[in-house]
């Protein structure tokens, strides 16, 4: 009984080292644009915006200056979901929303004026 213990052992430790990850959600480049009221990533190759949840960003985003909060721009490489084409955000300015789940690089990283 004991060879059959281990060796179900064996067997069950084999199938768990060949059980697969969940994919990683696809890369997103660009520039991301935030202020005190919007927040969105210009992917590169397109010209349209894609609003983003500016919680999820604070690496990407300088500190406030002054009363008028975070406003700036930064060059961003990121992983999320994207959502479906529609019309979302003030004014409905962007085509997609993009949920964020890993900023992989934050670079050039301006505010407002600079």
């Amino acid at each position: 009984m004991s060879k059959l213990c281990t060796s179900a052992s064996f067997v069950l430790a084999l199938l768990a080292g060949c059980a697969t990850s969940p994919p990683e959600d696809p890369l997103y480049s660009g520039e991301y644009f935030y202020n005190f009221e919007s927040s969105y990533l210009t992917p590169d190759g397109k010209n349209e915006a894609w609003c983003i949840d500016a919680g999820r960003m604070g690496r990407a985003m300088l500190p406030a200056k002054d009363v008028n909060g975070q406003w700036g721009t930064s060059r961003v490489v990121v992983r999320g979901k994207l959502g479906p084409r529609g019309s979302y955000g003030g004014l409905g300015r962007c085509q997609h929303v993009l949920d964020i789940t890993e900023i992989v690089e934050v670079s050039d990283m301006r505010g407002r004026g600079e």
